[in-house]
């Protein structure tokens, strides 16, 4: 199974540029493809390699270390963290442009990450609390489906009025910020997409599905 989780995360990958490339050339002067898959891509396969870690137990009929849980809950939270300070951060663009100063240092990204980070991982433990390691791979993926097509309805305006304002930095920002919610949404889709090549590869086999399924 571990084969077909490596496959998922390629086909991430591989959807993950497609979709990210032509969008990020739009705006080739802040070098936005250097950044992206420098910085972002690395973090996002290995949260999306993380999220499969629960899948691939389940796949193969062994129990589920709760060690294992606190690690996807945890690093789930990470995204979910990113896009409210980024949901935030578009808000204030489009508000008030690059030079807004909304909220001051209380709610600055590094006050909101951390708190949100905290709150977001917390609520992905507590969702394991029936024992049920598919309803916890289903709760985490379906909130992060939530929060990117939140972070693109707020950025793809945000990124819509800064340009027209011909701002310097914020074109790049919410730019970054619809690039990160399609990336998300993306992930949200791996655990779904490693159970069907598991339940293809069991029917292949004649093997019935693990008694906690």
């Amino acid at each position: 199974m571990k084969r077909w989780a490596l496959l998922t995360v390629l086909l991430y990958v591989v959807c993950l540029t497609v979709l990210t490339v032509p969008l990020l050339l739009t705006y080739s002067k802040a070098n936005m493809l250097r950044v992206f898959f420098f910085w972002c891509v690395p973090v996002l396969v290995l949260i999306q390699i993380v999220l499969l870690l629960v899948p691939v137990d389940v796949a193969q009929g062994r129990p589920v270390k709760k060690r294992k849980i606190i690690v996807s809950a945890a690093i789930a939270a990470l995204p979910m963290a990113a896009m409210a300070s980024g949901c935030f951060s578009s808000v204030l663009l489009m508000l008030g442009g690059e030079k807004s100063d909304l909220g001051g240092d209380l709610l600055s990204p590094v006050t909101i990450i951390p708190l949100f980070w905290l709150v977001w991982g917390v609520i992905f433990y507590r969702s394991y609390s029936s024992g049920d390691p598919r309803s916890f791979t289903s709760t985490v993926t379906g909130w992060l489906l939530r929060g990117s097509i939140l972070e693109l309805l707020v950025a793809i305006p945000s990124h819509i009025i800064s340009r027209q304002r011909h701002e310097c930095c914020a074109p790049p920002l919410t730019l970054l910020g619809i690039a990160a919610g399609l990336s998300i949404a993306l992930m949200s889709f791996g655990p779904a997409v490693f159970f069907l090549f598991a339940k293809r590869i069991r029917d292949k086999k004649g093997k019935q599905p693990p008694a906690f399924e």
